[in-house]
């Protein structure tokens, strides 16, 4: 009721807008009872009628086709306009399309693969179709046109003599009477992709410009080797997707010595909780291992102390872990750290979940984490940190005295210091690396206390653009074997959290790994890496004689940032001068040795058509109340 003058003007005020909206409504109503969709008419297929939705029209789930494969699909979206249609093909993208439907074919080599369509729309919700189909080695199923030549390879695209711009797309395919069990291309004679395929479909980067020699290897069954090679000019690269402008501020940082299986090993049940059901390479189902005396065998187990004894990461360990690929000699080496607790070193099989690390758990989901991601070396901690911070160990296998006057190698920050590129440094006790070389010289004083970080993410104009956080080994807060977990979590929360809640929040990209597994098992054989120079391994005598052509074991990583892509899982092969090479794509700086200049540059990561987190998710607390007891750290039954 209005009852005076000035609360019947408010009424009268109300009653007008309330009448509006009313017409709105009705209008809005009748525009959809009356007028026809458009998009209806244009449907690819009978769409699924849940808004927002993909509906894959073909193939069919559970279809076996052959290559190329033909896909259509199409969306429903009542609510915003969409703005692009995407297909992930193995959880690696591979086509792009600015509209509300798709109608494209695809290279897939022989086998079972997991095609899914995703859809953004102009609100930012993203949404996806996924089918399972098989790829048959029937008519029609290669790439293009084959030499019918047996056996040998074509290469498809790009042709020769062509001029590309990095990445390189490389399609290709084989004629063999013979099942082709392998191929490899090798760039300039270095191996830097391998499929167990009779055709490939996969980009490659290539740094430099000029003419560079791409070949295409094939191995089949009977041993048979033939191949077929192309020359390309590459006359410029292509600016990463999206506008990586909008990243301002990149912060890395390094923990010590977990696994990829020892701390994400069960990520993929967590996701599938969350209804993620996309592939996530955890912990195999019924693994085993023969124990250090070989009498028994051990198999992955849940940790239920929150620290334990050491393990050996060396360099003759790590080579004498893989076991030629099978991946199960890690309790063999455990005699060199050895153990009256755990004489048979079962605890190099032992694990924690999202009930032991929730904020980690949680913080990979919302984010974006990887199942393929490397320490760059067999080899302890210094040599991977060295590679982390030039591109090499410089020969390195294991920990060196550091000369007088530092380590001469050229570091991530020399190289921007020449490029005019703002860094910082922030220690938080007295583990500081990067005073064994010769960078600290000159530029210590860009290394500060953790203290001045709170501030500093204060005021994102006089924030330097690369931001290192060095680990804290004197204050047991690395994560280290011997260390309490939770702590060393429960720290990197409060680090993140100060970002997260700052102004330089939203201009920033926060990545976390490792930088080697520990000695950890991981079950997944490391795969060929491109040398980072021409050093040769400094060995002993009685050491494993390899070469620097092998990233080492899986380490964790997440990628934080508002530009991440909400959920993703990268299943793309790299190591940590990934990390270097983002920080030289966004910055423009100069490679550091021929090992990050091929790496992948971690822009699949981020969607930079929309910001997914500009205000972050909630995020668990990282308890720190688990059992701390080394005499717990045995598998059970020993």
């Amino acid at each position: 009721m209005c009852w005076s003058i000035w609360k019947r003007s408010v009424c009268l005020h109300m009653k007008i807008l309330f009448s509006r909206a009313l017409l709105q409504v009705f209008a809005l109503f009748a525009l959809a009872v009356f007028v026809p969709h458009a998009a209806a008419q244009s449907a690819p297929c009978p769409l699924n009628p849940a808004s927002p939705s993909v509906t894959i029209c073909s193939p069919t789930n559970g279809a076996t086709v052959n290559s190329p494969v033909n896909i259509v699909a199409g969306t429903t979206d009542n609510s915003s306009t969409v703005k692009y249609v995407q297909i992930y093909v193995d959880g690696v993208k591979q086509y792009q399309v600015s509209s509300n439907q798709l109608n494209t074919s695809l290279a897939m080599a022989t086998g079972a693969h997991r095609v899914t369509v995703q859809a953004q729309d102009a609100a930012g919700v993203i949404f996806k179709s996924t089918i399972n189909i098989t790829v048959g080695s029937g008519g029609g199923g290669g790439p293009c046109t084959l030499d019918t030549t047996n056996p040998s390879v074509t290469i498809c695209t790009p042709a020769n003599g062509a001029t590309v711009t990095s990445p390189v797309n490389v399609v290709a395919g084989t004629t063999d009477s013979n099942k082709v069990t392998n191929l490899k291309i090798y760039l300039d004679g270095v191996s830097v992709y391998s499929v167990n395929a009779n055709q490939l479909n996969t980009n490659i980067t290539i740094s430099s410009t000029g003419t560079h020699r791409i070949a295409v290897q094939a191995v089949d069954s009977i041993g048979q080797v033939f191949k077929s090679v192309i020359n390309v000019t590459v006359g410029g690269t292509q600016p990463p997707p999206g506008d990586l402008t909008n990243i301002k501020h990149i912060f890395f940082m390094l923990q010590e010595n977990r696994s990829m299986d020892n701390y994400f090993g069960k990520m993929g049940e967590y996701r599938a909780q969350r209804g993620f059901n996309d592939p996530f390479d955890g912990i195999p189902a019924n693994v085993s291992a023969p124990t250090y005396s070989g009498n028994r065998t051990a198999s992955p187990f849940h940790f239920q102390t929150v620290c334990h004894e050491n393990l050996s990461p060396g360099w003759n360990e790590s080579h004498y872990d893989l076991h030629g690929g099978m991946m199960d000699y890690f309790m063999k080496t455990t005699g060199s750290v050895a153990s009256t607790i755990d004489p048979e070193g079962t605890r190099a099989m032992g694990y924690y979940d999202w009930t032991d690390l929730p904020y980690y758990y949680e913080l990979a989901f919302q984010f974006g984490t990887s199942d393929r991601f490397f320490a760059p070396v067999l080899a302890p901690t210094i040599p991977n940190r060295m590679y982390m911070f030039t591109g090499t160990s410089f020969g390195n296998v294991r920990p060196v005295t550091a000369p007088s006057g530092g380590f001469t190698q050229k570091t991530i920050f020399d190289a921007m210091d020449q490029a005019g590129v703002s860094w910082r440094y922030y220690y938080q006790d007295n583990s500081v690396f990067l005073a064994q070389f010769k960078t600290w010289q000159t530029d210590s004083g860009k290394v500060r206390s953790i203290s001045n970080y709170y501030t500093d993410i204060q005021n994102p104009s006089t924030l330097p653009s690369v931001i290192f956080i060095e680990r804290a080994s004197d204050s047991g807060l690395d994560e280290h074997p011997t260390k309490n977990v939770q702590l060393g979590a429960a720290s990197v929360k409060t680090i993140i959290d100060g970002l997260m809640q700052s102004p330089s929040w939203a201009s920033s990209v926060f990545i976390w790994t490792m930088d080697e597994p520990g000695g950890l098992y991981d079950h997944v054989n490391p795969p060929a890496a491109v040398k980072p120079d021409g050093i040769a391994p400094i060995l002993k005598s009685t050491d494993i004689k390899a070469e620097f052509n092998q990233y080492g074991m899986r380490i964790p990583l997440i990628v934080i940032s508002p530009w991440s892509k909400p959920h993703y899982v990268s299943h793309t092969p790299m190591d940590l001068t990934a990390i270097l090479k983002l920080i030289e794509v966004r910055f423009k700086v100069g490679s550091l040795t021929a090992r990050d200049a091929n790496s992948s540059d971690m822009t699949e990561f981020f969607d930079f058509t929309n910001p997914a987190h500009l205000t972050p998710p909630p995020l668990p607390a990282q308890p720190t109340n688990g059992v701390c007891n080394k005499s717990l750290e045995k598998a059970p039954g020993f």
